[in-house]
């Protein structure tokens, strides 16, 4: 009987151990900023970043945001870009999309503009992506479109 209690005791030990460690780590990869070149480190997918930024970049950074979703920052003092990967299909629910919108190589896109910030979403694959971009003059939307296309 004993050895049974001991067993258990150690058993629930290893699983709070493995649950702290996971709170832990969920825990600062929300506050840690990551190289871009590591995007698709920690997602169960494949994460494209555009090749074509139209803003003077200062800081650039990824961030996973879950086990499904990353963040990739492009931004200076007065504007940011911010491209989003995600698995998780019509995760950003926006009730409805101001335009619909073909990107350069076909692929059909949605735009929107939403509390000063400019939005366009698409499908590639198995992944959704997004592009929020934020400053204090408004990007044209051919450039956006251009953001979009770059990522391949």
């Amino acid at each position: 009987m004993e050895i049974k209690i001991q067993r258990s005791i150690k058993k629930r030990r290893i699983l709070n151990f493995i649950i702290v460690g996971f709170i832990l780590i969920g825990t600062l990869f929300y506050f840690i900023k990551l190289p871009v070149n590591m995007a698709g480190w920690f997602v169960p997918f494949k994460v494209e970043i555009p090749n074509y930024i139209p803003l003077n970049v200062e800081n650039s950074y990824v961030k996973v945001v879950g086990f499904n979703r990353v963040k990739i920052v492009y931004e200076n003092l007065d504007e940011s870009l911010t491209t989003w990967a995600t698995s998780e299909i019509g995760w950003n629910n926006v009730s409805s999309w101001d335009e619909k919108i073909t990107l350069e190589n076909g692929t059909t896109a949605y735009y929107n503009v939403k509390n000063d910030v400019q939005m366009i979403s698409w499908r590639m694959d198995k992944v959704e992506y997004a592009i929020d971009y934020t400053g204090d003059k408004s990007l044209p939307k051919d450039e956006l479109i251009k953001v979009a296309s770059s990522i391949k």
